[in-house]
């Protein structure tokens, strides 16, 4: 896990501020697999030492599962305690629906855990706002390229070597005055690739 250093610099932690760890089994890595586990487990990491911790408990739970997963690490904080009054104003909604007849929300009662995670994950409950720059099928020499007009305009934060390329994490900025020919995506509130599990 050499990746944890570097994650620990990363992550700035807060009392409701918080990242989140996922697991991803993508259908392009698993095809001709039956899918015996589920495509996506999440983990919230509170503090720098529960990244460890959290790693090692993803690792354990994807090892049951015939499934190539991928690390992903949120690139923007999430904040707990927009993301709790998200839940209860949803859940709100829920036992109105259950109150007016509807049986459609009764799963949601018995996975409040999942639910809290997806509204911790969702744009709403960041906490910041980092740019993802991702370069898919691009050499080590393009991505020095990029983050060297990066840092002309802002922090780049965090660099990661992706299955196809790189991940790029900077400050916000006036993105439209990049001007580049490289190619590459822009996410405002995107995932960070990490590693492979099970390896």
């Amino acid at each position: 896990m050499e990746y944890l250093p570097a994650l620990r610099e990363y992550c700035e932690f807060g009392p409701e501020r918080v990242y989140m760890l996922v697991a991803l089994a993508r259908s392009k890595e698993n095809e001709g697999r039956d899918p015996d586990g589920p495509s996506a487990i999440r983990k919230v990491v509170r503090d720098a030492d529960g990244l460890d911790r959290a790693v090692a408990e993803l690792d354990h739970a994807v090892s049951r599962f015939d499934a190539t997963y991928r690390l992903y690490l949120t690139a923007n904080a999430r904040d707990t305690q927009q993301a709790l009054f998200a839940l209860r104003r949803s859940m709100d909604d829920w036992l109105e629906a259950r109150l007016n007849g509807s049986e459609d929300v009764l799963r949601k009662f018995g996975r409040v855990d999942s639910e809290f995670k997806s509204t911790l994950q969702s744009d709403g409950c960041r906490d910041e706002t980092n740019f993802v720059f991702d370069l898919d099928d691009a050499t080590a020499a393009d991505a020095d390229a990029l983050e060297a007009d990066l840092r002309e305009r802002t922090t780049v934060q965090l660099r990661r070597e992706t299955p196809n390329g790189f991940h790029l994490v900077t400050a916000p900025f006036d993105y439209n005055a990049l001007a580049t020919d490289l190619e590459y995506e822009l996410k405002t509130d995107g995932l960070v690739f990490v590693s492979y599990l099970g390896e």
